[in-house]
């Protein structure tokens, strides 16, 4: 193919990839589109988690079921692409010791894999997998094109990530009617910010201003050894409260607002971002994402991280509400007759 139509049908296919807010819509763009322009006989979207969990495949394109399910994906055993963060090309798979399901491909007819790493932002989330059923040479044109998509991939599942995050967030708010549901609120918007943000943790914290400490309400991905370190000063842990906005431990080694360094060493932790949660004009507390890597978040995931902690007061707010309304006589009377006026 000329470079001509390569550009044109690269920003074709760019073009697609970043067509829709929905996260399920973006994968499935990404895996066809990828596969068709690089004419792959299938091709898939494999996600991974902080550590060493399995990568999952998230959408697929031109692959048999038999083939998906051929069991977990280890990051050490299959191409190493998403431990390197660098692009792996396995010419055979017959004869690659990186390929982990050799049999399984075999039988798919695959003759060879490349994995290229796909990072939203500064994260690493997973991997793009192109099979072909022949040896693929690829033109110096072409390899331009083909490392320049992960780059693009990442922008549009960035942008899918976001949204799908705010979307589940206010579905949980809505989803609030009862103080039963609060909890469970609260355990869904910490564990949608793990999830989304690539962290390895996270922990919401409310403010006791008596002896001046953050207690935690509900934390996810941390063990009890860290959690029972001790009590959480506000004068001499991060800083969030006291400041007002959010504060970045990009290095946990060598930052002095660490309060508790040597026991987030043990647990592995790397970086730290603590964000205010505030409830009306007041600072009620702290949405704290623990990473088990050095981590400098940019303008952008500090603005969404800023809004889901936004959502973690809004929850705080509408709980204090439903107090409120249960302790008033026939307030649903009260709220009829409001919305008839």
């Amino acid at each position: 193919m000329t470079e001509e139509p390569s550009l044109r049908r690269f920003l074709d296919a760019v073009a697609e990839m970043h067509s829709s807010f929905s996260l399920e819509t973006t994968q499935q763009a990404v895996v066809i589109n990828a596969a068709s322009l690089f004419g792959a006989r299938g091709s898939s979207l494999i996600l991974c988690s902080p550590g060493d969990s399995p990568l999952k495949i998230s959408a697929s394109h031109g692959l048999s079921n038999n083939y998906l399910q051929k069991g977990d994906i280890d990051p050490g055993k299959s191409l190493g692409e998403t431990l390197d963060r660098q692009p792996v090309m396995v010419s055979d798979v017959a004869t690659d010791p990186k390929i982990q399901y050799r049999q399984a491909a075999i039988d798919e007819g695959i003759c060879s894999i490349i994995g290229l790493p796909v990072a939203v932002g500064s994260v690493l989330v997973g991997s793009l997998r192109l099979y072909f059923s022949q040896p693929k040479d690829f033109k110096p044109i072409e390899l331009e094109y083909l490392y320049a998509l992960p780059r693009q991939v990442g922008l549009a599942l960035k942008k899918a990530f976001y949204f799908s995050s705010m979307q589940d967030a206010i579905n949980e708010l809505h989803r609030m009617p009862v103080l039963d549901s609060f909890k469970q609120a609260v355990q869904t918007l910490v564990g949608i910010t793990t999830k989304y943000s690539g962290a390895r943790g996270a922990a919401l914290m409310l403010v006791n201003k008596e002896n001046q400490t953050l207690e935690s309400v509900y934390s996810i991905g941390l063990s009890e050894r860290y959690l029972k370190k001790g009590s959480v000063s506000l004068g001499r842990s991060l800083g969030e409260v006291s400041q007002g906005r959010p504060v970045i431990i990009a290095d946990v080694d060598h930052d002095d607002r660490v309060q508790y360094r040597e026991e987030a060493q043990a647990e592995r932790i790397k970086a730290i971002i603590g964000l205010p949660v505030w409830v009306g004009a007041e600072i009620a507390g702290v949405l704290r994402l623990y990473y088990s890597y050095n981590f400098l978040p940019d303008g952008d995931d500090l603005l969404w991280l800023q809004q889901l902690a936004h959502h973690a007061g809004m929850a705080f707010e509408k709980n204090q509400l439903l107090i409120q309304l249960k302790n008033r006589h026939d307030w649903y009377k009260d709220i009829l007759q409001d919305m008839r006026i």
